[in-house]
């Protein structure tokens, strides 16, 4: 290679094209992060312990970027045979560490979702479903970095050309499968909290597009798995052909961070706080002809009620006897009240 000619992306040097997008995901990343807190503070919302899993997710997401930017880190995407073996194996490793920072990276921004979905609903099988994914999310995140971390034997085991290697190919299609699983719970769980609520369409339109944004990082993991499949081992010059594989992760791991922080924008989060319970304790249960409030008020309006219909005969009436509907007020006071609604007034 002519030393005095800029490497070109047509050339077989893809290293500018990832060092370019790593920076400017990083910004996104971090504008996303920051609108979220920004949106908290102008709303008078206090800090959580799911603030502090984003916070996390994007201290993570600088980490994996450094990878690519580090100068071990900016031979990947170049051609292979413009370096000696040992800068070769430094990139390796590199990608290795970016490989495990990546998944951690998800994780966190999962959970960062899934932590207050878990509050924010009285339905117990609600419940159980965001307490399930976020087991299985973090089961396949510990899974998933042993899985790297242990890929090839020691002493190297970034190094990904060794034949005694585990699958490269394999590894990471798992990895982006259960991402893409993970990622349709994040979608399908709080899609069916909110098609029962009795509100207007519009709120319970923006609420639902607040959800289905999560779609997209499932439409970006399985342009990942194409270009995994089609990824040879074998080649001579791996370290340039891999990099489809790495800006597409590149492009997973953004746009997780970017829509985990959308439902809690200030258009989505009125509409969640004026369709949800925020504080499950206040949950307001009611008796046949009025409403009796159990457990401690929050400082948010409680708008997710249960409805409580005349007792009827059968089975099925039995089953329709509770409906849950939303409605715009707050409790103040004591923490147990009863409000009497008597026929003909």
């Amino acid at each position: 290679m002519d030393v005095d000619k800029t490497p070109a992306f047509r050339d077989g040097h893809a290293a500018p094209l990832i060092q370019v997008l790593a920076w400017l995901f990083i910004s996104f990343s971090a504008l996303s992060v920051l609108s979220h807190f920004a949106t908290k503070k102008a709303m008078s919302r206090p800090f959580t312990k799911a603030d502090g899993i984003l916070s996390t997710a994007l201290i993570l997401d600088i980490g994996q970027a450094i990878t690519f930017l580090s100068p071990a880190g900016q031979a990947i995407g170049n051609s292979q045979s413009d370096y000696p073996k040992n800068t070769i194996m430094q990139a390796w490793k590199a990608m290795y560490i970016g490989d495990i920072l990546f998944v951690s990276t998800l994780v966190a921004a999962k959970l960062s979702l899934l932590v207050p979905f878990t509050t924010v609903t009285p339905v117990v099988k609600h419940r159980v479903m965001m307490y399930t994914t976020s087991a299985v999310t973090v089961v396949w995140g510990i899974t998933a970095v042993f899985l790297i971390a242990f890929q090839c034997p020691s002493p190297q085991r970034w190094d990904i050309e060794n034949p005694q290697c585990m699958d490269f190919r394999s590894i990471r299609t798992f990895n982006a499968v259960m991402n893409i699983v993970t990622d349709l719970a994040l979608v399908t769980v709080p899609t069916l909290m909110v098609i029962p609520l009795q509100v207007g369409s519009d709120r319970k339109l923006t609420l639902l597009v607040g959800f289905w944004c999560r779609l997209i990082v499932v439409g970006a993991s399985a342009v990942q798995i194409f270009f995994i499949s089609n990824l040879s081992l074998q080649d001579s010059n791996l370290l340039n052909t891999i990099w489809p594989i790495v800006v597409s992760g590149q492009v997973v791991k953004v746009t997780s961070i970017m829509t985990s922080t959308i439902p809690f924008l200030k258009p989505f989060l009125v509409s969640l706080e004026s369709s949800l319970t925020l504080n499950p304790s206040s949950v307001i249960h009611t008796t046949t002809l009025g409403y009796k409030t159990t457990g401690s008020t929050g400082r948010h309006p409680s708008s997710y009620i249960k409805i409580g219909t005349p007792n009827s005969q059968g089975t099925r009436s039995n089953k329709l006897n509770n409906i849950w509907v939303s409605a715009d007020f707050e409790v103040k006071g004591e923490p147990s009240m009863e409000l009497s609604e008597r026929r003909g007034n």
